[in-house]
């Protein structure tokens, strides 16, 4: 892995750093601010997917997994009296939770942009397909 490789993955985690250290002053804040925030990500995320900007894309992808990470401690019951069943549960909402904001939002968010950008700009000229009747006659030395 080369520095720019490197470089960039520690932009990704200081984004997911700088989205849940956000993210749990909002839940101190009140649940407004943390509707605000996610809105904010979520709108960074559907911005860059439908203009294809694709390291503002993985920003935002990163600051929703932090996002989620806040998610995860918010609901994080202490769990020192609790039988194994009861820390399991938590261990499995955790689980499904960093799930949904790591895989699942951000692929129906990028599928909704998907669905909401218009049809590329015609670039290059493309060779027409050869029709049935070319095909035929071509052999194998063309």
């Amino acid at each position: 892995m080369n520095f720019k490789g490197v470089g960039w993955l520690l932009v990704l985690l200081l984004a997911a750093l700088v989205s849940f250290l956000a993210a749990t002053m909002a839940w101190i804040a009140g649940f407004g601010w943390v509707l605000g925030l996610l809105c904010l990500v979520w709108g960074v995320f559907l911005l860059a997917e439908f203009r294809r900007w694709v390291p503002l894309r993985d920003v935002a992808w990163a600051a929703n997994v932090g996002f989620g990470i806040s998610v995860i401690r918010w609901f994080d019951l202490p769990a020192e009296g609790a039988s194994g069943l009861a820390r399991l549960a938590l261990l499995g909402a955790g689980v499904l939770c960093l799930i949904f904001f790591a895989l699942i939002c951000p692929g129906l968010l990028a599928w909704g942009a998907g669905r909401l950008r218009p049809p590329p700009e015609p670039g290059l000229p493309v060779e027409k397909p050869a029709s049935p009747e070319a095909l035929r006659r071509w052999g194998p030395k063309d």
